[in-house]
């Protein structure tokens, strides 16, 4: 069966890996999805256990095989992603910069999201809690925003802040769309604002 473990009996130090779910979180990271420390399944947030498994054997197994395979298993507060070891080697800033088009719409998309909610009298805590969210219509009028378009298009993304924001976060497990079909951010969306607000303040 597709879950029998690579090692069957558990020794110390020797790994015990879950078929299943090491294909499964192999196909998402390489397909440019973050794993998440929790998931939103059914209006509820639960454990990921694609998250569990990378944390339970990263150690003894995944970070070296990742590895074997060209690529670095990197875990930041809350998810996994994988990014190659050229990037890795080349990169002179210990907080994983990478300049790919991929990660500046992210970004873009991320930094349109926080101002775009504070300047509409929001709380932040709106896009981080589960059961509130923004609104579509929310998101709409902030994409309305002339600065925030042109943010938008210099990180390449030509269309409406919410198709933007399901292309670049909600694709990729960095957000994701409540039962009320409001955007929230998942851990990789909070880690974002969580490294502003380090910046902002090793920076007074």
């Amino acid at each position: 069966m597709s879950d029998t473990p690579f090692t069957q009996e558990t020794t110390p130090g020797q790994p015990v890996v879950n078929r299943r779910l090491s294909q499964e979180a192999f196909r998402k990271l390489t397909a440019g999805q973050v794993i998440n420390q929790t998931q939103y399944v059914n209006g509820q947030v639960a454990p990921n256990p694609l998250f569990g498994e990378l944390f339970k054997e990263r150690d003894r197994y995944y970070v070296e095989a990742y590895a074997n395979m060209g690529m670095e298993l990197v875990q930041r507060p809350g998810f996994f992603y994988v990014r190659s070891l050229s990037e890795a080697q080349n990169d002179d800033d210990t907080r994983d910069h990478e300049s790919t088009g991929a990660i500046r719409q992210v970004q873009g998309v991320l930094l349109v999201l926080g101002r775009g909610v504070l300047e509409k009298g929001f709380m932040f805590e709106a896009l981080t809690l589960p059961d509130a969210g923004i609104s579509r219509e929310i998101l709409e009028s902030i994409g309305n925003n002339p600065i925030f378009n042109q943010i938008l298009k210099a990180c390449k993304m030509d269309q409406p802040l919410p198709e933007a924001v399901k292309v670049a976060l909600v694709d990729r497990d960095i957000a994701y769309f409540n039962v009320k079909g409001n955007l929230v951010l998942a851990e990789a969306g909070k880690a974002f604002f969580d490294d502003l607000f380090v910046e902002y303040q090793s920076g007074e």
